[in-house]
């Protein structure tokens, strides 16, 4: 079976996803998606999406050009690329499992919009770095969520490295969790029946490989995967 990630161009980053997924089935190939690899063209063959975390969306996409200041690491090229792969991935009813940047590029693709700075929005200051990570407690607010089901409790504790979070909600999302000062921590197909598998988080599971949440999280999403692939 083979799942594509999206590529960070940090070598270390992206090796946590693929060492996340291989560590719980060393069979899966992992196929890096990039722009310079101009590799769209193979989600035919693959069984499953991550979309990661790295610089912001270009905010011309929800019409913010007026605050780019805000912006940080953004790559126009990049941003084509993934709502490409997305609307290709859409397509063919490929399960996606979008983290960080993943949960913000999945929410404007669908018309939403991203805060553009929690901190300049009056929100707590989410954004740690890799030396000294930022861990809080998250609310899952849906007991009908796939978040919900892999959980079976509505608090738990994320990390968090980022600065920016869903502000309007993409088409057809739904609100499963949030941080308890209004922060969108995840979001699901609103309804999931007719639609292909999504889970999209603001947190890093793939850095708290050991956590009970992100080893359910990776394999319902694995589990999605091969239901696919068959």
């Amino acid at each position: 079976m083979r799942v594509g990630i999206t590529e960070t161009f940090n070598e270390d980053i992206y090796q946590n996803y693929n060492t996340w997924i291989q560590s719980m089935d060393s069979s899966v190939e992992t196929v890096p998606l990039s722009y310079k690899n101009t590799n769209s063209q193979i989600l035919q063959s693959l069984s499953g999406l991550v979309l990661t975390g790295g610089g912001d969306v270009d905010p011309r996409y929800y019409h913010q050009d007026d605050r780019v200041q805000y912006a940080r690491g953004v790559n126009e090229q990049r941003d084509a690329f993934e709502f490409e792969i997305i609307d290709h991935a859409l397509d063919i009813n490929l399960p996606i499992l979008g983290v960080c940047r993943g949960i913000q590029v999945m929410n404007v693709y669908l018309g939403g919009s991203l805060i553009l700075d929690l901190v300049a929005s009056r929100f707590d200051d989410h954004q740690g770095d890799d030396l000294t990570p930022r861990y809080h407690p998250i609310s899952i607010v849906r007991s009908d969520s796939i978040l919900y089901s892999l959980a079976q409790k509505n608090d738990v504790l994320v990390n968090s490295f980022h600065h920016q979070a869903v502000d309007r909600l993409g088409r057809g999302l739904m609100i499963t969790a949030q941080s308890h000062d209004g922060v969108v921590e995840a979001a699901e197909w609103a309804l999931k029946d007719s639609m292909p598998f999504l889970l999209l988080v603001q947190w890093h599971p793939e850095r708290i490989p050991n956590d009970d949440l992100s080893q359910s999280m990776l394999r319902k999403f694995l589990e999605e995967c091969y239901k696919y692939k068959q």
